[in-house]
């Protein structure tokens, strides 16, 4: 077999977008960004991430719909600058999977560590063990993928209504807190009168809350299997766009309220403290876990197609974009397992936190969103083209602005595409010379 086929339907579609994005941005996000800033600060941080993310779901399901291919990112980066923009993409995306999916399993092994008495290579190892189940999964092929998804959707839909309804005390207080540190916030910033709140934390916590959204730009490597894409493609998004809202703020409120009462809710774990009200406990940190490994999951799904697509571009090794018997990139599926362990192997050698993991994953989205930006410019017409590009330039330009040296990770992952384009343009014209001299002798 060379082709994928069109085996995701509207409502796959939909669950598996749902599931890209959330899992371990909806579990660790409450506690991380606690971290960071106060519960004013982070009310603004959401608010501000939210709107952010609008303008660039508009232009992934306007992209989506004309490159209806499990190439995604690859192609749209080549409409954006030209051959070599496929190569970046395939360099960022594999550097933020390899980052990424470590981190949302690790995330899944801070909770399921709440229940084992571990040593401190504890979530390490539950992580491995989350890491394994989510390449066999994958492995089994999309209809198991699917049907696990539409499980974990239905396990998120309780834990969210579980969590809710036992702590609605903290839901209520949390969401009149957050009314009111909207409404003296607005009336801080007309007045310049920035005592109330830092606005770098608030941009920190926005950038940590980036995490949050990712996801609908990988559904653009599973879209070539996508059902009927040129009415399926939007539907998806953004159907998907208004249920994750609904999900995250039902959860971001209820944390807001306990995070305003005093409850410790620090770490990448730090919804526990909320099952901690909420009967019956343990059973609540099986389903997140549940919940993660289907997070993890679809990502390893969008990155294993993304390799697959590669490898078939011959943009990495040819036998990366073979399919087995069944129809599977094992290939791809095995080699991005190989990476992820021996990440997971180095966060736990060099003490790495999650939070580090993040960061560097969500900078080098940025940089995606810049090469998904230019096709976007490059291929839209009329007034679409000026609205979403100019809002989506804006929310770029205000996530990008706060990071540091770190950058450098996305640079040199960008650099090395270009070098890989590069080396394979001279290799191929090498190539071309020597035929046209071998046939000249002939």
């Amino acid at each position: 077999m060379t082709e994928l086929e069109k085996t995701v339907t509207l409502g796959r579609g939909v669950v598996l977008a749902i599931l890209m994005v959330i899992g371990s941005g909806l579990l660790g996000l409450p506690g991380l960004v606690a971290d960071v800033g106060t519960v004013q600060e982070v009310v603004f941080g959401w608010l501000l991430i939210i709107l952010a993310a609008m303008p660039l779901i508009q232009i992934c399901a306007r992209l989506g719909k004309k490159f209806p291919c499990s190439g995604g990112l690859f192609h749209y980066a080549r409409e954006a600058v030209g051959e070599w923009g496929g190569y970046a993409v395939t360099a960022l995306v594999c550097g933020s999977f390899i980052l990424g999916e470590p981190a949302v399993a690790l995330i899944g092994g801070e909770y399921l560590q709440h229940l084992f008495d571990l040593p401190d290579f504890g979530a390490h190892l539950l992580a491995f063990l989350i890491i394994t189940a989510m390449a066999l999964i994958t492995v089994a092929g999309v209809r198991l993928v699917s049907f696990f998804n539409y499980a974990a959707v239905a396990v998120l839909l309780f834990l969210i209504a579980a969590l809710t309804f036992y702590n609605f005390n903290f839901f209520s207080s949390g969401l009149a807190f957050s009314i009111q540190a909207l409404g003296s916030g607005l009336s801080a910033i007309l007045e310049m009168n920035f005592e109330a709140f830092d606005p770098y934390s608030v941009w920190e916590i926005s950038a940590l809350l980036f995490w949050a959204f990712l996801g609908w730009e990988n559904m653009s490597f599973g879209i070539g299997e996508l059902q009927n894409p040129e009415k399926n493609v939007q539907r998806v998004f953004w159907l998907s766009f208004v249920l994750v809202i609904f999900i995250y703020l039902m959860l971001a409120i209820t944390s807001i309220g306990a995070d305003a009462a005093g409850i410790p809710l620090s770490g990448a774990s730090g919804l526990v403290e909320l099952v901690k009200f909420t009967p019956p406990g343990n059973l609540l940190i099986w389903l997140m876990a549940m919940v993660i490994v289907a997070n993890v999951t679809c990502w390893n799904f969008a990155s294993s197609r993304l390799v697959y697509a590669s490898g078939k571009e011959k943009v990495l090794p040819a036998y990366l974009g073979k399919l087995s018997k069944r129809g599977q990139p094992m290939a791809s599926i095995l080699s991005m397992y190989t990476a992820f362990v021996l990440v997971l192997l180095g966060t736990y050698v060099f003490k790495v936190p999650v939070s580090s993991l993040l960061m560097l994953t969500n900078q080098n989205f940025l940089f995606l969103y810049g090469f998904i930006l230019l096709s976007y410019w490059k291929t839209e017409t009329g007034w679409r083209r000026w609205i979403y590009s100019g809002l989506s330039f804006l929310s770029l330009s205000f996530l990008v602005s706060g990071f540091t040296w770190k950058i450098l990770y996305s640079v040199a992952l960008t650099g090395l595409g270009y070098y890989g384009f590069v080396r394979k343009t001279r290799k191929n014209r090498k190539e071309e010379k020597a035929a046209s001299r071998t046939h000249s002798e002939l």
